[in-house]
């Protein structure tokens, strides 16, 4: 079950750091003009969008990295995924938490920030249950 959801995790996280990266390079202006006036410039966009592409697909990388060693059975990535989902649960949770809040603030986009809100919480269950089972994982091998 771990690999499964890590899996489906590596390819929604790397599909969407190239999507990111698609839209730094053809769809800055449309970005742009879906905005409020800025005081920032079509290329400082256009870096900005590239930075956060290239850590949305930098995770997806992370997760099929521990996922390959997952596969060779290496301890450490038995750990590294352990860690990776525990820290997942809690960006998960906070960004499920935050898009709560935003939706009681701004309640035109209760419908999209309610679908990102449970979208979130389904991924800290997602990624708490692959923390809890790569833990035992790693009990059950060294004998503890």
């Amino acid at each position: 079950m771990a690999r499964t959801i890590l899996s489906i995790a590596a390819v929604v996280w790397t599909l969407a750091g190239l999507a990111g990266l698609a839209v730094a390079a053809l769809g800055t202006d449309t970005v742009r003009s879906a905005l409020p006036p800025l005081a920032i410039d079509r290329s400082a966009l256009g870096g900005a969008i590239t930075t956060v592409a290239l850590g949305i697909l930098a995770v997806g990388i992370l997760h099929l990295v521990i996922l390959a060693g997952i596969r060779r059975r290496w301890r450490g990535a038995l750990a590294g995924g352990a860690l990776l989902g525990a820290v997942m649960t809690a960006v998960s949770t906070a960004s499920g938490a935050a898009a709560v809040a935003s939706a009681v603030r701004t309640p035109d986009f209760v419908a999209l920030l309610g679908a990102a809100a449970l979208g979130a919480s389904l991924a800290a269950v997602g990624y708490g249950l692959v923390t809890v089972r790569l833990i035992g994982d790693l009990r059950s091998d060294s004998g503890i």
